[in-house]
């Protein structure tokens, strides 16, 4: 699916070379962007440092195109794309070095969880939907 086609993407784009901070967190056109809906481990945290390196190799040396839908922490929250359509979020997730965070995604990303995986990651207590 490509930006394009998705109808937060009518507001304005971010569009640049991405900087990969960690496994969630780029930045893009100057701004500092938070992936929507993806709970990557801290680059101080078992899995973090693998989370940062998939997400290098996803992004490589081209340009993303983020649709920005909030705001966290100073942080511009996103769903971003290779200009081929790919989705960051769900290739990190599908790439077993994330994991689907329910709370923010509505469980949208939940479907590229390869099994087993919620056994080796730690999912932060934020993600968890409340009942």
């Amino acid at each position: 699916m490509s930006c394009g086609a998705i109808a937060i993407c009518a507001g304005a784009l971010l569009v640049g070379a991405a900087q990969v901070h960690d496994g969630d967190t780029l930045r893009v056109g100057g701004q500092s962007v938070r992936l929507h809906g993806v709970d990557a481990e801290e680059l101080d945290e078992p899995h973090g440092l693998k989370a940062r390196d998939v997400l290098i190799e996803i992004v490589g040396d081209g340009p993303v195109h983020c649709a920005p839908v909030g705001r966290s922490y100073k942080r511009v929250v996103a769903y971003c794309f290779t200009p081929g359509g790919l989705d960051l979020s769900a290739e990190l997730i599908r790439r077993g070095a994330a994991l689907d965070c329910a709370r923010y995604s509505g469980g949208r990303f939940r479907e590229f969880e390869p099994s087993g995986v919620r056994e080796v990651l730690r999912q932060k207590d934020y993600c968890h939907v409340s009942d």
